[in-house]
């Protein structure tokens, strides 16, 4: 690579810390020169990317290096948006063009896979970390006002899961903003999160739960030690377990499941369980199912089930 007479041990560990990319500015700051800089991109050991920004490691790539680049590029007093801010605030996330946010005074030099975009809203204001970033919170509804229902709903779960945000610091950003696509649904979810930890949990309240005119559960119970039930009718001595993809897919976590549920039986518990295919694609069905559940075991009821539901059976009833 390049020479150590070139490069300094302070020079060194900063294109470390920026995963390769480094400004002209910072390589004259710690000693080296322009000689130096044409030196190392003349013998193919350095890229120039543009004025001022260099690739110290052209063989190398990965979201770090895209990010410190984009980021170097914007300049002082910028910080990464979207899906990238998302990312380095713990989540996984898929980041396909990094979002940065500048200044609103600043006219910013565009880069192949980089939005440039100017900040009216003070998000620059809260940005935080080394490779600098917005708040998480403004993250999230910059990029939640525009998913899907179901992808929203996974969004904040995991973000709530993993403690990255909370719904108070949500609320409040969703409310100071002038503007948010689809506000209205974007307070609805908010208000209907508590103890919900998955799309699926959401998708069971919302079209089974809810939609069916069930009895309202306890949700995330702890009802035997070391486990925890996502919905629980406590009166009528009835647990739904929700299986979603993760935590359900190995032999461990299905012996783990069977566990309980024997445990839960021995503690004359009844459990139903039921996987995303259920909940999305037969609701009337696992509705039909908890509410005979619930009746047998002393729901008074009355169950009439939603239209679609009524209209299945009406139209069984005359054929």
């Amino acid at each position: 690579m390049h020479s150590r007479r070139d490069v300094s041990k302070p020079l060194r560990g900063l294109i470390e810390a920026q995963s390769g990319i480094l400004t002209a500015d910072q390589a004259l700051e710690l000693g080296l020169g322009y000689q130096g800089l044409r030196r190392l991109v003349d013998q193919g050991h350095w890229v120039r990317l543009e004025n001022g920004l260099f690739d110290t490691t052209p063989l190398l790539s990965g979201f770090e290096k895209r990010a410190w680049t984009a980021y170097l590029a914007a300049g002082e007093g910028s910080a990464l948006g979207g899906e990238a801010a998302l990312r380095l605030h713990g989540l996984e996330r898929t980041v396909r063009q990094i979002e940065m946010w500048v200044p609103p005074t600043r006219q910013p030099t565009s880069l192949p896979g980089v939005r440039m975009r100017r900040d009216g809203l003070g998000r620059l204001s809260g940005r935080t970390g080394l490779l600098s970033r917005v708040r998480a919170v403004d993250a999230l509804v910059d990029v939640g006002q525009r998913l899907p229902t179901e992808q929203l709903v996974g969004l904040l779960t995991d973000a709530l899961r993993q403690r990255v945000t909370t719904v108070l610091a949500l609320n409040e950003t969703v409310e100071s903003r002038a503007r948010v696509r689809n506000r209205r649904r974007f307070e609805l979810i908010l208000g209907d999160l508590a103890g919900i930890e998955s799309p699926l949990e959401f998708a069971y309240r919302r079209d089974v739960e809810r939609a069916h005119g069930l009895p309202t559960p306890s949700r995330q119970v702890s009802v035997t030690r070391g486990t925890r039930s996502d919905v629980v009718y406590e009166e009528f001595r009835l647990l739904i377990e929700l299986d979603g993809k993760l935590g359900h897919e190995d032999g461990s976590s299905a012996f783990r499941d069977l566990t309980r549920d024997n445990a839960h039986a021995g503690m004359k518990l009844t459990t139903l369980r039921y996987g995303s295919t259920d909940v999305r694609g037969k609701p009337c069905e696992v509705a039909a199912q908890v509410a005979q559940a619930l009746l047998d075991r002393g729901w008074l009821g009355p169950y009439v089930g939603c239209p679609r539901c009524r209209a299945s059976l009406s139209a069984t009833s005359w054929s």
